[in-house]
């Protein structure tokens, strides 16, 4: 075999993994947490630091029940011992998610969810907010979610 030949596989082999990464966030599709869901208006920061923190936070007047945006497994349930509100933790593949605001939780940890199953419940007119990861890598549901036709 050419040496050209054994070069450009050397190079479709290195770059390959590094170019389906980039991609991969590109993929990711979230069903919406809520079914009638308002993004609340929030106060802007008295001062901007520059740097823009990746969360949505959603409400509704009438939904009660918060249910998952994606396949995934629960991986911990804690409640908040500031407000009493509960926070979910869940994994798909190497993307986090990380719920809070829940006023009651149905799941239990360990247990595999798919999308649409129930995690909790909301009351009417109160907040939730979620955070998603990449790994370790913040990054804006916002993006990925769209709860508003």
């Amino acid at each position: 075999m050419p040496i050209s030949c054994l070069k450009n596989q050397l190079l479709m082999l290195l770059f390959l993994p590094v170019s389906l990464l980039a991609q991969k966030t590109d993929t990711l599709k979230l069903a919406c947490l809520l079914n009638d869901a308002i993004e609340p208006v929030t106060e802007k920061p008295a001062v901007n630091l520059g740097s823009k923190e990746l969360k949505l936070v959603l409400a509704s007047a009438t939904d009660t029940l918060v249910k998952s945006c994606a396949d995934a497994v629960i991986s911990t349930i804690q409640q908040d011992p500031d407000d009493g509100t509960w926070e979910i933790l869940f994994q798909q593949k190497n993307y986090w998610f990380w719920l809070s605001g829940l006023t009651k939780v149905v799941v239990r940890k360990n247990q595999k969810i798919k999308t649409g199953d129930v995690l909790g419940h909301l009351e009417p007119g109160k907040k939730i907010e979620l955070l998603l990861y990449d790994f370790e890598t913040p990054i804006d549901p916002k993006k990925y979610m769209n709860c508003w036709k």
